[in-house]
């Protein structure tokens, strides 16, 4: 159910990393998309400690209705 939502998030955390990073490199640097790149990340991690906690929650979970 988690796994492959936090896989997305994973890899679209990683592309942005690779996005600020060059962009960084760059002689003329743009602020404003930086800080937006920046933004996007760290709105990436907040998902990613979200979904990694409610999976964890959620494997601590015992129905024991369900035998």
């Amino acid at each position: 159910m988690y796994h492959s939502r936090i896989k997305m998030l994973e890899e679209s955390h990683r592309l942005v990393e690779i996005q600020i990073a060059n962009l960084e490199k760059s002689e003329n640097v743009d602020t404003e998309k930086l800080d937006r790149l920046k933004e996007s990340k760290t709105k990436y991690l907040d998902q990613l400690r979200l979904l990694r906690r409610e999976q964890y929650e959620d494997s601590q979970t015992v129905d024991f209705d369900d035998r």
